[in-house]
């Protein structure tokens, strides 16, 4: 959570910068734009970091905690274990608990569906119809703007993890 925060207020010292860039510039459409796309962009990752880690917490609840539910699949049976023998006891068991496919799939996709991050995906999409409408979508300004959240994300992440590596 501490990382989280300290990219949040990495973003809003560039967002205000972006602000103070464009009143100084005097150039209201660059303004629409970027504040738009940051605006629902911002709402998507949010989301989306909600939604995984909810996942995460539901996941620890139920002490699922480094089981990987994919490998079920690739091995279901255990075969590249040295162990050769499998009780069929276990087997039976196991057999009765697996998942079927759809449901690791929906198991994966659920921390992605929140309703922060589907409310960002509207905003991108209204914010994008109504500049269209209004004559006043410029690409550039939006895709700078689109792209502000995930670079600065990527930045911060890469320094800190050089940063930790240092420390080790």
């Amino acid at each position: 959570m501490k990382e989280f925060l300290n990219v949040l207020r990495v973003l809003i010292a560039v967002e205000v910068g972006i602000v103070v860039f464009c009143y100084l510039e005097d150039n209201i459409i660059w303004l629409y734009n970027t504040q738009i796309a940051f605006f629902s962009v911002s709402l998507i990752i949010l989301g989306s970091f909600i939604g995984y880690s909810n996942m995460v917490k539901a996941q620890i609840q139920n002490g699922n905690v480094g089981e990987d539910i994919l490998k079920k699949y690739e091995d279901p049976y255990n075969m590249d274990d040295e162990e050769d023998e499998i009780k069929e006891e276990e087997l039976k068991k196991y057999k009765n608990k697996k998942l079927k496919w759809y449901e690791a799939v929906l198991f994966y996709f659920k921390g992605g569906f929140n309703l922060l991050r589907i409310a960002g995906y509207v905003a991108l999409i209204a914010g994008f119809i109504w500049l269209a409408k209004n004559e006043m979508f410029e690409y550039i300004s939006f895709l700078f703007g689109v792209s502000v959240v995930p670079v600065i994300t990527l930045v911060y992440l890469y320094l800190s993890k050089k940063r930790f590596n240092k420390t080790d």
